[in-house]
């Protein structure tokens, strides 16, 4: 018979760490049950009703919240954080993605789509873990996704106030569902058996940002109740539901990259020095707006005490507009020099300040983006978990889950040809342009439009079942095992960006007349001033920098009207063209199947996992081994070469095409926990993770291009030229026959739960993990026929699996409440955590994805994207009576954002340059303050942002120096809230 089976009733009541606690109250009892038998006998009514007493105390708040994540972490038989919210709609953040920045290993970004480094998010966006992007997303440890070509859950789109609770898995069990290379997140809703009777919840918040200066309402609303029927068991029903609204703006500065110009001869020795300056500066404003709205339902069925059913649905909808209005340089930036008349200072050849101009005036834009997405995630999950005998429990789960995602992204722009910028840098840097040049709409013309356009949808089957059997063994006590399958579908319609020119100046002299002013923009009765509006850029950064000045850009209604006013602006613009482009213009549909592609993907996985432990020894463990077989096909188009030299490969034919791949993975995987004194728990895990590719990177598209070598002529009699004669290439950001990322990965961890009854613990956890096979753009050779019939190499560069990393470092952690000290400070409490990660890469650049600065010069090793070396969370609490206050402040240091992203990449004097750009270190302070009123009403005050934290980020050249390059300001956000709880 078990150690467990040999325990004493109360012994058996009290969860697994306190076994120390229970050997020495068995043998009190046994002393004091033939010592004082008729005492106890006589005193035991007395003791029911002090127990009834003691079970009738609740923790909940701030306090409670800690000391579950506490239990969940110290009962967990892997390595786990969580955060959770004990009270109805309480988590301590607004959104789920600022929650997960709360736990230790875990950071957040602070821009609306990974690698754009111009936008900024007020509610943060991508989620790492330990540095990680591939993350694995779970809802009540099923999966869950969104449409937007990953594999995991886009977190704001997800209501906070259906929330219980969030949990972040580290490393792998093999019961647990593989993908999370990173992490697992698994976010927890409530069910009806949570509670023990009815329980009715709704929370109300006014939402006010004060630099948008708008007000949004945020209302959630919770119902369970359970039953006991006469002969059909306990059945339970929650019904939860939520919407939010948020307004936010967010004001930018930009200095553009440097480039070595030989423009100006400042000392007039008749030789003009060479001078890094910059291409220019611009600004920009974004407003932006979103509604989230979720509805949740769950219902429970025990018709006995070894059976019970489930059944839920979910809803998360996402609704988000933002739009700006920017002024940027679009301009040559090797004409740029310093107008010499002009104060100017620079510091061993580097610009500080003065005044940039060019012959001709400096052209820049002036737009409207408008972007516009909705999204909706929808999930149908059901199970039973059986009791079989007192040795067998079975379960099992079926959901569906669909995801959809449509948007468009549009902007319209006007050009002018400012007369000079005026640029003074150090802080935040100081620009200024000639405003009575700037307010004569008569100096603007139409400059491009260019639209974006997707419509995705994704859905899954999936089903798994598990059987456990219980060992009456004292070293071996579970076996489980278990199957899953799942079948996925994607498909996704993208446009790309669709750039077109009304009016440039590079034009002139051939589809533009060569002398004069450039078409006005009063083109016709219907594109004239009436579709432009002059911004005046009021309190621009919050005050913090100089007014830029008055610019004219185009309404709202000309980004949001696509396709309409695209086709207008167009159409207006023909008559001006002296040749080329009249008619050219057309616009681009989601119908076109170019744009069409389809996947399709099921897994088979299968699982062993053996439980182990030794009450003497105080250890347990689990060791197991997961085995999934991945089969994926994708449908997509070939776009062959269309060039009148070279007519045997192609005449720019689209042909359909199917790409199927499949692999194996065996993923093994131990957990060991040992306790070595009472409180003090150690941890090892050793698995083997798998992430595999987003749906986005394995999309069957291809197109082919051909073009003659250097130094041959092309033909232009007809007669054609052989393949040794042509470049043949390919670029794609797709390969449908990618592989998982991989990795071997190791946690050792110390726990110490100094005062578990008040949430008091300490904790380090060292981590490692050996990665290979990252997904990077790589050349090679790829044959594909022509029309003649023969085969022809094609140098083609697309995502590949390659390279290897190490990525390492260390988390530690600390809570406590300050009980022992005298009142009012018992109140108090603090949590504070601090990770620290080490990474080493070992992956190729190819030629067109290294990094080159504007010289053409390569810069050595660059850390791993999204990474930072230091990060932590302090917070500090005051619970005691009515009154809850927290306080928390969370910060990550320096990472690398993106290699060439927009507004840092070019082929300016032949070099295809491409910028490292870094989002700079970054704090934010949030806080908020709750009164209970009674047992079931509570108000408060939630603020984020109350340190007004500016968000900058930093390019890297070698010849200019490292700087930094942008900087942003956004609202400081106030919640008014009001809890109800019955």
């Amino acid at each position: 018979m078990s150690m467990r089976h040999r325990r004493t009733p109360a012994c058996r009541a009290v969860q697994r760490h306190h076994i120390h606690r229970c050997r020495r109250s068995a043998l009190a009892l046994g002393i004091a049950l033939l010592i004082a038998g008729p005492a106890m006998a006589q005193d035991a009514g007395k003791d029911e009703e002090k127990a009834k007493d003691l079970d009738k105390v609740v923790v909940t708040g701030i306090r409670g919240s800690v000391q579950k994540a506490q239990d969940i972490k110290r009962d967990a038989d892997t390595f786990v954080d969580s955060v959770t919210a004990l009270d109805i709609g309480a988590l301590p953040d607004r959104s789920v993605t600022e929650t997960l920045s709360r736990i230790p290993g875990v950071t957040i970004d602070h821009f609306l789509s990974v690698g754009d480094p111009e936008h900024f998010s007020a509610e943060g966006n991508g989620v790492q873990v330990r540095g990680l992007t591939q993350v694995r997303s779970e809802l009540n440890g099923r999966d869950s996704f969104s449409a937007s070509g990953g594999r995991n859950l886009s977190f704001q789109d997800v209501p906070s106030e259906l929330m219980a609770g969030v949990d972040v898995f580290k490393n792998q069990k093999a019961d647990m569902i593989e993908g999370g290379l990173g992490g697992t997140v698994n976010l927890r809703t409530f069910m009806p058996f949570d509670f023990p009777g009815q329980k009715i919840g709704a929370t109300v918040s006014a939402n006010y940002g004060n630099f948008v200066e708008k007000w949004k309402p945020s209302v959630s609303a919770l119902y369970s109740n359970r039953w006991t029927t006469e002969g059909g068991g306990e059945f339970g029903i929650l019904v939860d539901v939520a919407r939010s609204k948020l307004a936010t703006r967010t004001d930018g500065l930009f200095v553009r990259p440097f480039f070595k110009n030989a423009n100006n001869d400042l000392d007039n020795n008749g030789t003009n020095e060479s001078l890094w300056l910059p291409r220019g500066a611009d600004w920009r404003t974004l407003e932006y707006e979103r509604q989230r709205d979720g509805a949740y339902v769950a219902m429970q069925w025990r018709p006995s005490s070894n059976l019970e059913l489930f059944a839920t649905a979910f809803q998360s909808k996402y609704d988000e507009l933002w739009y700006e209005d920017a002024i940027f340089v679009q301009n040559d930036p090797l004409q740029v020099r310093i107008d010499a008349s002009q104060p100017y200072e620079l510091e061993g050849g580097v610009f500080k300040s003065g005044r940039l101009t060019q012959n001709g005036g400096v052209p820049m834009g002036t737009d409207i983006r408008a972007s516009h997405r909705d999204s909706k995630t929808t999930d149908f999950s059901t199970g039973l978990k059986w009791v079989v005998s007192e040795n067998i429990e079975l379960s099992t789960e079926l959901q569906y889950i669909k995801a959809t995602t449509k948007g468009l992204d549009s902007t319209v722009a006007l050009g002018v040809d400012v007369p000079y910028i005026d640029v003074s840098l150090g802080g935040v840097p100081s620009i200024s342009i000639d405003e009575t040049f700037t307010a004569n709409p008569d100096n603007y013309y139409w400059g491009f439009t260019m639209d974006h356009q997707d419509d995705n949808e994704a859905k899954e089957l999936a089903w798994r079942a598990d059987l456990k059997y219980t060992f009456d063994s004292d070293t071996f006590r579970s076996l489980k095992v278990g199957v899953r399958y799942t079948d996925r579908d994607a498909t996704s319609i993208d446009t790309g960006y669709n750039w077109k020119p009304v009016f440039q100046t590079w034009m002139r002299w051939w589809a533009l007349p060569g002398v004069g002013p450039m078409p006005p923009i009063n083109l016709n009765g219907e594109i004239n001033e009436s579709k432009i509006r002059q911004n005046t850029f009021d309190n621009f950064y919050k005050g913090g920098a100089n007014t830029p000045g008055t610019f004219f850009a185009p309404i709202l209604d000309m980004a949001l009207g696509f396709p309409g006013s695209y086709d207008a602006i167009h159409a207006a613009a023909d008559p001006y063209y002296t040749c080329c482009y009249a008619g050219s213009y057309s616009t681009t549909s989601l119908d076109d199947e170019r744009f069409r592609n389809e996947q399709g993907e099921q897994t088979k996985a299968a699982y062993a996992m053996l439980s182990f432990g030794n009450d003497a020894a105080f250890l347990e463990g689990n060791v197991g081994v997961r085995v999934v077989r991945t089969e994926n096909s994708a449908n997509g188009y070939l776009v062959y070469p269309d060039v009148a030299y070279a007519q045997y490969l192609g005449n720019g034919q689209t042909e359909a095409i199917t790409a199927e791949n499949s692999y194996t993975d065996v993923l093994p995987s131990f957990n060991l926990k040992w306790e070595p004194s009472r409180n003090l728990v150690m941890r090892f895990a050793a698995s083997k993770a798998i992430a595999r590719p987003n749906f986005s990177d394995m999309q069957a598209y291809q197109v082919l291009n051909a073009n003659v070598k250097s130094g041959i002529t092309p033909p232009t009699d007809g007669s054609q030229l052989p393949a040794s004669a042509l470049d043949l290439t390919g670029s794609s950001y797709d390969n449908p026959y990618l592989e998982p990322m991989r990795a071997n990965q190791y946690d050792l961890s110390l726990e110490w739960y100094f005062d578990p009854d008040r949430g008091g613990m300490a904790w380090i956890n060292l981590f490692h993990k050996d990665v290979k096979d990252y997904f990077r753009r790589q050349t090679e050779l790829v044959s594909y026929p022509g029309v003649d019939g023969n085969e022809y190499d094609y140098l083609i560069t697309r995502p590949v699996n390659v390279g290897t990393a190490k990525i390492q470092g260390a988390e530690i952690g600390w809570n406590q409440f300050f009980d022992f000290l005298p009142a009012p400070f018992d109140g108090l409490g603090m949590s504070a955590n601090y990770t620290y990660i080490k990474s080493t890469t070992n992956v190729p650049n190819n030629l067109d994805t290294q990094p080159v600065d504007t010289d053409g010069s390569l810069f050595g090793d660059l850390p791993a994207d999204g990474l930072s070396k230091n990060a932590y969370n302090i917070a500090a609490f005051y619970e005691k009576g009515p009154w809850q206050v927290r306080f928390a402040y969370n910060w990550r240091s320096e990472y690398l954002l993106s290699i060439g992203p927009n507004g840092y990449n070019g082929g300016d004097g032949g070099i295809a340059w491409k910028l490292p750009v870094y989002s700079d270190s970054f704090g934010q302070l949030d806080g908020s303050i709750f009164y209970k009123i009674n047992d079931n009403i509570q108000v408060g005050l939630e603020v984020n942002n109350l340190n007004n934290a500016e968000q900058r980020t930093i390019m890297d050249q070698n010849g200019a120096g490292r700087r930094v390059t942008s900087w942003y300001v956004n609202d400081r956000r106030f919640a008014a809230t009001l809890r109800l709880t019955f």
